[in-house]
């Protein structure tokens, strides 16, 4: 099993939360809501492109990446977390975040992990699961060259008919 990695959320007063996640590489604590924050041009540890991939109080139906049923489970300030499968994406970054309170923990997992713990001082709003997008594979040129061939060749029948 991998190190736990864990930082204290930021809120007004005094309303921050020790959050820590277990087979994490590293953590980045933040205020506010990950889901209104987290997206394509938002920095996690100086990487952009991230998606959403799951979050445990909706559906993930075509999700690539999803929780198992056993949590984390909203409410609670401990537990067991757990994914169902990385999709391919163990040589890609995958970031679990927590939210309880009015921050949100953010931590880089380790892939060759599927499951571990996570604790916070206050309940869980939600957690989320986020990963950077694969990078298209390009088409060859040979596959432009065809399909433009395939494409001269059916007008080229059109005109005759």
């Amino acid at each position: 099993m991998a190190d736990a990695a864990s930082c204290t959320t930021i809120g007004p007063g005094n309303s921050g939360s020790f959050v820590s996640l277990d087979n994490a590489i590293s953590a980045a604590c933040f205020g506010g809501n990950d889901t209104n924050q987290i997206n394509a041009s938002f920095s996690l540890f100086g990487k952009t492109g991230w998606m959403l991939a799951d979050k445990n109080d909706d559906s993930a139906v075509g999700s690539p990446i999803t929780f198992t049923a056993t949590g984390p489970i909203n409410g609670d300030d401990g537990g067991d977390w757990g994914v169902v499968d990385w999709a391919g994406r163990t040589t890609g970054d995958v970031v679990i975040t927590l939210k309880p309170g009015h921050g949100f923990g953010a931590f880089l997992v380790d892939t060759d992990y599927f499951s571990g713990t996570w604790l916070a001082t206050k309940g869980l709003s939600h957690a989320s699961i986020y990963y950077r997008g694969v990078t298209p594979v390009p088409l060859p040129a040979g596959g432009i060259l065809l399909l433009s061939a395939l494409a001269g060749l059916g007008f080229a029948r059109y005109r005759r008919t």
